[in-house]
């Protein structure tokens, strides 16, 4: 069911966003600010982001993690980004990754929670700006819970099919000039074992068990399912409301950033790819729906300055990028993760 063999010109790619990038001057709004310690905790579990100026690199970590502990869940820890990503990220220390891998920056990033296409979710994530762009790179945050009314009758599609992801992966031996940052199938699974790997897909609780099977050309795909609706905070309180929590548009073959990060054209092979629970194809009229409907759910677009700090509920937003032009370095990292069926929790603590 799954063909990743699909080209779409950089021109029509763009045009693919453009109702994002058009919506954005008029719906963006503010961003609360915060200085480090209970007040940025407060506007974390209040409004789901936070903004903390000032922050030296080497502090990074420390800050998001004492942020959303204070914000209701000590003794979360940051997480392990690589080991479950799509792409595998250049680390900029143990847990605080590039954010360039992956798209390249003459395009957008679809909207996206970090690692949504997981069946265990980061809770958080936070990015931290070390230089920014000549021009362009604003972050763009989108309400999941907005997203969820927004979709109409499709929500129910989304509740009860689920979503299915596809990683397409590079073989040592039999493709070894594969260059998308999925990487080779033995890295991801620390193994050359084929049989071993595919048991290891299958065990994984964050994938929620995946298929690991031979591919074209020498490649090899790996799919699994997941849940698209889950439960989120949508105020300081214990109040829930039913949400979209996936990875979709920016794992589409669509957005076949193989081909546009290698300039490629004419049958290269999109290496991430997501369809409908069932294996069926989201549709021309679906896909137009989740587009339009993430537009109309955007609250946030931010420039970041150098050593402006960004903390966010992963689960209640989802973020993008918009194009840039010139060196841009972005780090961010996530937190530990959480099965997406469970409800969250939140109880202010003290730092």
């Amino acid at each position: 069911r799954f063909h990743p063999r699909f080209v779409v010109p950089i021109g029509a790619m763009m045009s693919l966003s453009v109702a994002l990038i058009g919506a954005v001057l008029y719906r963006a709004g503010a961003v609360p600010t915060a200085p480090r310690g209970i007040q940025a905790a407060e506007a974390l579990r209040r409004a789901g982001v936070v903004l903390l100026e000032d922050v030296p690199l080497e502090d990074f970590e420390a800050v998001a993690q004492e942020t959303w502990q204070a914000a209701g869940y000590p003794g979360l820890q940051v997480g392990d980004y690589n080991s479950m990503g799509s792409v595998t990220r250049p680390m900029v220390s143990e847990n605080v990754y590039d954010v360039a891998a992956g798209a390249p920056k003459q395009l957008p990033v679809s909207p996206h929670s970090e690692q949504a296409y997981l069946f265990s979710v980061p809770r958080f994530a936070a990015f931290m700006c070390i230089k920014a762009a000549e021009k362009g790179g604003e972050l763009q945050l989108f309400d999941n819970v907005q997203l969820g009314r927004r979709l109409g009758k499709l929500m129910e599609k989304f509740n009860r099919l689920g979503i299915t992801y596809y990683r397409v992966m590079g073989d040592k031996l039999r493709s070894a000039n594969w260059s998308y940052p999925t990487g080779m199938w033995q890295d991801r699974f620390d193994t050359d074992d084929w049989l071993l790997a595919k048991k290891k897909a299958s065990k994984n609780l964050a994938y929620g068990g995946a298929e690991l099977r031979d591919y074209e050309q020498g490649l090899v795909v790996m799919n699994w399912t997941v849940p698209a609706v889950t439960f989120v905070n949508t105020s300081g309180t214990t109040e829930v409301s039913r949400a979209v929590l996936q990875s979709i548009l920016d794992n589409h073959r669509s957005r076949n950033y193989a081909a546009a990060a290698d300039g490629a054209s004419g049958g290269a092979t999109a290496a991430l790819h997501s369809t409908w629970g069932d294996g069926s194809e989201l549709g021309q009229e679906e896909l137009q729906t989740l587009q339009e409907a993430t537009t109309q759910s955007l609250e946030v677009e931010v420039l970041l300055r150098s050593g402006q700090v960004i903390v966010i509920d992963n689960w209640r937003f989802a973020h993008g990028r918009l194009p840039y032009e010139g060196a841009r370095n972005h780090a961010a990292l996530i937190s530990d993760r959480f099965p997406r069926a469970e409800p969250p929790k939140f109880s202010v603590s003290e730092l």
